[in-house]
């Protein structure tokens, strides 16, 4: 009989890598818990809240605020857009997103 085995400790999946000046940093368990923190963040920084972003990163990857606060606020964005595809298939892009219509990548202009 086939078994499907599970661990709330290890996942089946590998972890994400980023690396931030020449140091290697990986997601930490990607739990519900961890989700659940993760959105009140993106609540604080949809309302302004710029810090939120920082920390939505600090707590997916470890990295201390001291290097984090260091990068530019677009580089945490697109690290953060980036972990989000890599974790949510891109099969659930919506038509206009799967088109590239208003998806800003980075480094691009974009028009007003």
């Amino acid at each position: 009989m086939n078994q499907f085995e599970l661990s709330t400790t290890k996942s089946l999946h590998k972890p994400i890598e980023i690396t931030i000046d020449k140091k290697t940093y990986k997601t930490r368990l990607l739990s519900k818990a961890l989700f659940d923190t993760m959105r009140g963040y993106e609540k604080a920084a949809a309302k302004g809240d710029q810090t939120a972003y920082y920390k939505q990163v600090q707590l997916l990857y470890g990295v201390p605020l001291e290097v984090l606060n260091k990068l530019d606020i677009r580089d945490v964005n697109s690290l953060l857009q980036y972990t989000m595809s890599q974790i949510i298939p891109s099969e659930t892009l919506t038509k206009k997103e799967k088109a590239g219509k208003n998806v800003s990548k980075p480094g691009e202009k974009t028009s007003v």
